[in-house]
């Protein structure tokens, strides 16, 4: 069973407006899995991005307690741990400081508080740059996401980087995240557990940029060029892990842009 905005979900909910949740939209389930939070685009309106987070999960919480829920996801980000620097693991402390991260870190303490109160499992993931092909390129809204807007911006003819894109980041595949929570759904135990979802592919943001370039060429013919500020010295150091030494892997981040870039040719919505 699905909640969402959308159509195609059985329960049609917006968690801006947590109190039109149905008391029995969970009766009959024996797990919730919330891959619905707070997004960069939601703080246009940061009081309501904070009630999605924060008394949305409240109401899912709730509703899973009256169901009997017995085990409850929540999908993260590893902003919680704030600047992306150094090596980063659960055992790092949170220091959110955005207001999205701070958002997310409410929306987890909400479903630890629950794990902790009835007994259930909570499995907390924290990853850090998730793609994955949407289900509706039409209705997709997160093209500020450098997997997605990267291989867009290529099919323009240039992609235009906010910093110098020494900065690194991890990548994981959302089919990679779905094997790893079907895997723990199905193992018994209470208590609640953080994840990293460290992902396999691992490079700096001016890395990818360029490898879009060479996918844009190939598949269009056409040539891109990448502008950045006048780049630092070297690549800031990150390197984001799980204590458990496990990396999530189930696609590539090149054939990710590549099919992308293939949907948006067309359907003739390749970024000017």
């Amino acid at each position: 069973m699905r909640i969402g905005r959308g159509e195609g979900n059985e329960i049609r909910c917006d968690l801006r407006q947590p109190d039109d949740l149905p008391a029995d939209a969970l009766a009959g389930c024996e797990a919730l899995i919330h891959a619905a939070g707070v997004t960069d685009e939601d703080f246009g309106d940061a009081q309501s991005a904070y009630a999605k987070a924060i008394f949305g999960s409240m109401a899912l919480a709730a509703a899973a307690r009256r169901a009997g829920v017995a085990r409850i996801v929540y999908v993260s980000s590893a902003h919680v741990y704030g600047p992306l620097e150094g090596r980063i693991d659960e055992a790092c402390p949170p220091n959110p400081i955005s207001d999205y991260a701070i958002a997310h870190f409410a929306a987890e303490q909400v479903f630890r508080r629950w794990a902790l109160e009835t007994g259930g499992a909570a499995l907390l993931l924290r990853p850090c740059a998730v793609f994955g092909m949407p289900p509706s390129v039409e209705r997709f809204a997160r093209w500020s996401l450098i997997p997605f807007d990267f291989p867009r911006q290529a099919l323009g003819g240039r992609i235009v980087l906010k910093t110098p894109g020494t900065q690194r980041r991890n990548f994981v595949a959302a089919g990679g995240l779905a094997g790893l929570i079907g895997g723990w759904l199905g193992q018994a135990g209470r208590g609640v557990q953080v994840h990293n979802a460290a992902g396999d592919q691992e490079m700096t943001v001016y890395d990818f940029a360029l490898r879009c370039v060479a996918i844009a060429r190939e598949e269009s013919g056409r040539e891109c060029v990448v502008e950045r500020p006048a780049p630092a010295v070297g690549s800031v150091p990150f390197l984001y892990a799980a204590r458990d030494g496990s990396r999530v892997s189930d696609g590539s981040l090149d054939e990710h842009a590549r099919e992308l870039m293939r949907v948006l040719i067309q359907d003739g919505k390749a970024k000017p």
